[in-house]
């Protein structure tokens, strides 16, 4: 009997499912708007479909909003680990630029040392600056075991930083050609004119003058002005800087000149000392 019944299952649900949905098309087609009674099969059938499909529709927006929070919190994982790669990138590029400028930097340096290989040069590196009106002085640190002494020549690649003033050990205090204590004697590239230059303390700008010119020197703004030799201290033909402007005077011996320096004081971070020659 049993076995009788498990043949004809597939056909008995298939008839059922059938007259389901005749009963549901007959309860819906056969009332017109407002006929039907609250106690009536096709009200207690429709209310039951109606709660089944609400239940339905929450079931659904609950898997949603689920889905939605845990889609939120891989957004939220996924932002935080862009935004560390990002931050992470920008010091690898911030770390790459300053590894270049002190390749190019360096390179000057190694470039101003072959050209000059008469002159025995101690690398060393600015450790402190002191930039006051009347005293504008770098600290440097030798990087050799060489000797410093007080009036030795400092300079990088783009010309004269200055002349040594004080030294404790391997530091020294470098006076640089803008401060007023500073004398360098020069001659132009172009006339061969010769003068002496003199720091001018300015706060704002690192401005020398040159003095000695006499009046009928041929000294006009854009000359360079380089290293005389005398004196003993720097060796010629070192670049001091440019003529910024030419005063001519209505009375005297001498025109004085503006001079700006060839080297931006406020950007070195590496000089040569020259304690000797060769």
């Amino acid at each position: 009997m049993l076995d009788r019944f498990g043949s004809y299952r597939g056909l008995i649900a298939t008839g059922a499912l059938v007259a389901l949905v005749l009963a549901l098309v007959a309860v819906a087609g056969g009332r017109g708007i407002g006929e039907d009674q609250p106690t009536s099969p096709g009200a207690w059938l429709r209310s039951g479909l109606a709660w089944i499909q609400t239940g339905e529709h929450g079931a659904l927006a609950g898997i949603g909003g689920y889905l939605d929070i845990f889609s939120d919190a891989d957004l939220v994982r996924e932002n935080e680990r862009l935004r560390e790669e990002v931050d992470r990138l920008r010091e690898e590029k911030a770390r790459l630029i300053g590894v270049l400028q002190e390749n190019a930097r360096l390179r000057k340096l190694v470039g101003f040392k072959r050209r000059h290989n008469e002159y025995e040069l101690a690398p060393a590196r600015i450790v402190a600056r002191d930039v006051s009106p009347y005293f504008r002085i770098l600290t440097l640190k030798l990087k050799t075991d060489a000797a410093l002494k007080p009036r030795m020549p400092v300079v990088v690649a783009g010309g004269v930083v200055g002349q040594i003033h004080r030294t404790y050990g391997s530091f020294a205090d470098v006076v640089l050609v803008s401060d007023p204590r500073s004398r360098i004697d020069v001659i132009s590239q172009r006339s061969r004119a010769h003068g002496v230059v003199k720091g001018l303390g300015h706060a704002e700008d690192y401005l020398a003058e040159i003095s000695y010119l006499r009046r009928n020197d041929r000294v006009r703004e854009g000359d360079v002005m380089v290293t005389s030799g005398m004196g003993g201290i720097f060796p010629p033909e070192l670049v001091v800087g440019t003529v910024d402007s030419v005063t001519q005077r209505e009375r005297g011996l001498f025109q004085k000149a503006r001079l700006e320096p060839s080297v931006d004081y406020s950007r070195i971070e590496e000089v040569f000392v020259i304690t000797g020659t060769k």
